[in-house]
Parts: structure tokens; C-alpha cells; sequence
């Protein structure tokens, strides 16, 4: 009986490691893909679009900013009546955090080796950069337990306005306001592609 519940006992930690493992791995690649798009100057990914706004009027990091506009859309989804429980606010906080340190992370990567400046570079970056949001996007609907705190906001339009199609409008209309409010400011097209 002791053998048998060691050995189960194996099996899940390894199966813990393994998705630990895939969870850090994707949450890696998904910073790394959002760098690329960023770097390329195109467009990027509508929060990270919003956190490269942002940077423009605040003396933060790109990262810094989607921290923040992480923190922003917690406390969104707590006022549109989502409730969690603590301990999942504390871990898609920290989900968030190192997200954002992963971005500057890359960013910095990509400024110390190569920043194209011509369009058909630009738009390999661009393009590597949606494949791998897209791998990454796919590697956490499988193995992701932890949800980032814009998943919340998204969840609470949806029981806000029951579709998914508004709430997914509503959702990106955010971030799409807060680079159109900073490029009226700046009277400059920022993060929006």
C-alpha cells in the first residue's frame, strides 16, 4: 500500500514539474513574442499596446506599465462584482509581475542585439512575434491554472453584458482608449497598429 502511494505520489510531482515547466516556458514566450512585436514598431498586442502608451507620459518600463495596467484591470473586474479568493489575486498578480519583468527583459535583449529599421525586418519581427503570442496563447489554455488578471476583466464584462463578442469589444477598448487618449496628448501614433 506505502509503494503504491509513493509511487503516485512520484508521478504527481513529476506531472507538477511539467507543468510548471510549460506555465514558466509559455509565460516566457509570450514576453518574448510581445518584445518582438514592440520592437518591430507595428502594433502589439492590445495591453501591451496600452503598457507602450504608457511609457510615453509615465517614467516607467514598458513592463512596469503592464504591471500596472494589470493591476488596473484586478481592480476593474473586483468592482464589476468578480470575486476571488485572495491567494488567486496574489498568484495573477505575481503572474503579471513576472510577465512584465520577462518584456523589459527582452526588450532590453533585443535593444543590445538588433532593432530593424527596415520595413521588410520590421515585418519578420512583427510576424515572428504573433507566432509566438500564438504558441503561447495555446501552451496556457492547456496548462495554465493561474489566469492573468485581464482574463478576470474580460470574464466580468462577459457576466456583465452576457456575450462574449461585446465583452471582448469592451475589453479591448481599453487599452485601443488609452493609446488614442496618449497619441491626442502626445499629437503622435503610439502603440496602435
Amino acid at each position: 500500500m506505502f509503494r503504491a502511494f509513493g509511487y503516485h505520489m512520484e508521478v504527481s510531482m513529476r506531472l507538477s514539474f511539467m507543468n510548471s515547466f510549460w506555465f514558466l516556458f509559455d509565460v516566457m514566450l509570450n514576453a518574448l513574442g510581445n518584445s518582438f512585436m514592440v520592437i518591430s514598431n507595428l502594433g502589439s498586442a492590445p495591453w501591451t499596446s496600452a503598457g507602450e502608451s504608457l511609457v510615453h507620459v509615465l517614467p516607467f518600463s514598458i513592463g512596469i506599465c503592464i504591471i500596472i495596467l494589470h493591476l488596473f484591470s484586478l481592480l476593474l473586474s473586483y468592482l464589476l462584482k468578480v470575486r476571488v479568493t485572495m491567494e488567486v489575486i496574489v498568484k495573477s498578480m505575481a503572474l503579471a509581475v513576472i510577465f512584465g519583468v520577462f518584456v523589459d527583459l527582452f526588450l532590453s535583449i533585443h535593444q543590445l542585439i538588433y532593432v530593424p529599421e527596415h520595413m521588410v525586418a520590421r515585418y519578420i519581427y512583427v510576424f515572428i512575434g504573433l507566432n509566438l503570442v500564438a504558441i503561447a496563447i495555446c501552451i496556457y489554455f492547456q496548462t495554465s491554472t493561474i489566469y492573468l488578471p485581464t482574463d478576470f476583466l474580460l470574464k466580468a464584462f462577459g457576466n456583465l453584458v452576457k456575450s462574449y463578442t461585446l465583452a471582448t469589444i469592451l475589453w479591448t477598448s481599453i487599452p485601443l482608449s488609452i493609446g488614442i487618449i496618449v497619441s491626442i496628448y502626445r499629437q503622435q501614433i503610439i502603440g496602435i497598429g
